[in-house]
């Protein structure tokens, strides 16, 4: 057997696509054996064994999670190929169903071995075959999907095979400045453009992740994981004394196309495979933290003065009255973005990274320079086959990739983008023209282009008004470091990998799927700027955004554990959201920042019982889930009883009620706020019980249980007035009449 990298990954591929079949281990290399029991957490036995799989169906990678009470969940997934569907996707409590990953994965095999590729593209073809067929199919390693632990497996085999000093290294990269350069544009045209920057973003890590991968000369199967701005590769321990060149020159690189606005922070941490733990980890995040703290240090003294070169044109942070004048860049990204909603794949081909010049750039020839072509395609699967080897990845389930016809060495895979928005119609483009000049954003809007931020904000319901929301786990640094039960040695890097997977399946995939179903349900809509590693943002009609975010943070719960959060449940895993409402002509990075101050002050909240996040804030108000989904309830109370005819009267009294409360509200000494006695208290039954009186039938018998919910036993009042009166907000601002409101610019 071929002991070189690329040769032996490929055999630890082959071996867990074809063990189910019975199909025996490859014979005669002792370091393949090694690898297979070091990435299933144990050091290999005497003889010629290899690790088993385990039997029944897949345990969720989520059952591994240590719960600060009570035992993990014992979920499993059923073993079907991947598809964007909740019953596939979501782990079940219970016996899982039957599914067709395994013939899946038989017939993708021998679809494989009738094309008789060479080793480098026979590897990722068998790769994406594993990501597609056997992310829901049990390995050696419990909660570890055998994609998981394959591409593992592979990738030590491949970092070893290259090191004869037997120590391998986790190499690990971070792009900085990623929120500015996304959001740094004019409200004016903004969705021309936005869409495209998050893209390139995703694309530019993909290419530093593979520059680095091709100066160590590691396969791809040694890139655990890449999304968010961040990428984790395996590489063998020489491969750290090449970090600070590689530094060097992709800091160079990105210096000349983004003038400081970009900065890719490099770490590498060296290890024996038996002894990797969370230190190791630690140790390599604190080395990238480290560097991203002395952005571009290692430039020489000429390139470093640069950074303080006036720029021309000045940074795109603009009024909103004033117009952007785009450079090349700017023109590029803006056509990528056009592209991506009439794309179902992407193609890309690497190449060699190559020295970038001086002047102004497209994403094109920065993408290529770091050795990565990247090409959109449309559903009319206008391909041309090229004797180099590209990969054609389907960027959601409705990629019809049967047709296409293949070059000798493409490859066909799967990358789940959350590049969801909705595009004009025909009415549309009629409500569009009947905007006065002031709400438009003299941009000429055609049949399927992306509906702009001002005909979103007139579609919502009651105020004209967008709502940006942004989300992300909580506490993911301590879910990733010591809140997984791992094994010992490189078996953890596997359940890493698993997880870091498991959470890209959903905000990559699952979140787009949420965006379509918003966008197919009447007037109005979301665009997903980015959803990924583990954090969202999206903007669109403000109406939307309250009840996406709730429903995005029950399907988390469900994916995580399983089965529906119960009243009153915390779940094992966390989400935190802030969300807030601008005008179409709001600057975008303000109004990102806006949104980052809210979810802040959700990371803030803390319940009686101490609990700690899990909350959203909304209209100013930060509320833990389990109340903000009870002043939903209370909302949509209200805005029946108000189109029902009860005066709007009522929602100011309740507002007034909890403006009052709140003003005498006290503290604890141990910061829990304490209901207040007050002159309101009397006052606000006096005033809800004559609206009763006037009230008839239904109305009157909702709005006595309202104050019997607001200022009844002390206990019920403790919980219900701050959300009545965010509900009455709420509902004030979704029946508001437009038109006596003024646009704000």
């Amino acid at each position: 057997m071929d002991t070189t990298p690329y040769p032996l990954a490929l055999a630890a591929l082959h071996h867990w696509a074809a063990v189910a079949d019975g199909a025996p281990p490859p014979a005669g290399d002792s370091l393949l054996r090694r690898t297979a029991w070091l990435t299933a957490g144990t050091e290999p036995p005497a003889g010629d064994a290899w690790p088993g799989l385990l039997a029944g169906p897949l345990a969720s990678i989520f059952s591994r999670v240590r719960p600060r009470a009570g035992a993990p969940p014992a979920a499993t997934l059923r073993p079907a190929s991947l598809r964007l569907q909740r019953e596939l996707l979501f782990p079940v409590v219970g016996a899982a169903a039957t599914g067709d990953a395994v013939d899946g994965l038989r017939a993708a095999m021998e679809a494989l071995k009738a094309r008789q590729l060479s080793p480098a593209p026979a590897l990722e073809a068998l790769l994406f075959a594993l990501q597609r067929h056997a992310w829901a199919l049990p390995s050696p390693l419990a909660g570890v999907s055998r994609y998981d632990f394959a591409r593992t497996h592979a990738a030590l085999a491949a970092a070893l095979a290259a090191n004869p000093a037997d120590d391998v290294c986790l190499v690990g990269g971070d792009l900085s400045g990623v929120q500015e350069f996304i959001y740094s544009v004019s409200a004016k045209g903004a969705t021309k453009q936005l869409r495209g920057r998050s893209l390139y973003l995703q694309l530019l890590t993909d290419a530093c992740a593979h520059a680095v991968l091709d100066a160590t000369g590691m396969p791809l199967c040694n890139l655990l994981y890449a999304g968010g701005g961040r990428f984790y590769l395996l590489a063998p321990g020489a491969a750290r004394a090449r970090v600070p060149e590689l530094r060097q020159q992709i800091g160079r690189l990105l210096l000349k196309a983004h003038h400081g606005a970009l900065y890719l922070a490099l770490g590498a941490e060296p290890f024996s495979p038996g002894r990797y733990n969370a230190a190791t980890w630690q140790a390599l995040n604190e080395q990238i933290d480290r560097d991203k703290r002395h952005r571009f240090a290692s430039l020489d003294a000429v390139e470093f003065a640069s950074l303080f070169d006036p720029q021309q044109p000045p940074p795109p942070r603009v009024e909103a009255d004033e117009e952007e004048q785009l450079d090349p860049m700017g023109v590029s990204l803006e056509e990528l973005g056009g592209r991506l909603q009439r794309a179902s794949m992407l193609s890309v081909q690497l190449g060699k990274p190559y020295a970038l010049d001086d002047g102004q750039h497209t994403y094109h020839n920065v993408l290529g320079a770091l050795g990565l072509c990247a090409q959109l395609l449309g559903d009319d699967n206008a391909y041309c086959p090229d004797p180099a080897r590209r990969r054609l990845l389907a960027l959601d389930d409705d990629a019809q990739l049967e047709g296409v016809r293949l070059g000798p060495d493409d490859l066909i895979g799967t990358r789940y983008t959350a590049a969801e928005a909705p595009t004009a119609t025909a009415r549309d483009l009629e409500e569009y023209a009947r905007l006065d000049r002031a709400r438009q954003d003299d941009q000429e809007l055609r049949l399927g282009q992306v509906t702009p931020f001002n005909l979103l904000a007139a579609q919502s319901e009651g105020v004209a008004r967008l709502g940006v929301l942004r989300m992300d786990v909580d506490d993911l640094g301590e879910l990733f470091g010591t809140g997984l039960d791992r094994p010992d040695g490189i078996a953890a890097l596997a359940v890493t990998a698993a997880l870091s997977a498991a959470l890209g399946r959903f905000f990559e995939g699952w979140v787009g799927e949420l965006c379509r179903m918003q966008n197919g349900a009447g007037r109005g809509g979301v665009i997903a700027v980015y959803s990924g590693g583990d954090d969202l943002f999206l903007v669109g009609s403000w109406d939307r955004m309250p009840g996406l975010a709730r429903q995005i943070r029950e399907d988390f719960a469900a994916y995580v554990l399983g089965r529906e959060l119960q009243d009153g449940e915390a779940p094992l895993i966390s989400l935190s959201a802030g969300i807030t409402l601008i005008g179409a002509g709001y600057p975008l990075y303000q109004a990102a920042d806006d949104a980052a101050e809210a979810l802040d002050l959700a990371k803030r909240h803390m319940r009686a019982d101490s609990r700690r996040k899990d909350a959203v804030t909304f209209l100013g108000r930060t509320l833990g889930w389990e109340q903000f989904s009870e002043a939903e309830r209370i909302c949509t109370e209200l805005k029946g009883l108000v189109d029902a005819g009860v005066p709007r009267a009522l929602l100011m009294t309740i507002q007034q009620l909890d403006a009052s409360a709140h003003q005498a509200r006290r503290h604890t000494r141990t910061g829990e706020r304490q209901f207040a006695y007050g002159p309101w208290v009397w006052q606000g039954a006096y005033q809800l019980t004559r609206m009763a009186e006037r009230a008839q039938g239904e109305a009157s018998d909702t709005i006595k249980d309202l104050c019997e919910r607001i200022l009844g036993a002390e206990g019920v009042r403790k919980r219900t007035i701050e959300r009545a009166g965010l509900a009455a907000r709420w509902a004030q601002l979704l029946i508001r009449d437009r038109s006596s409101q003024k646009e704000e610019r």
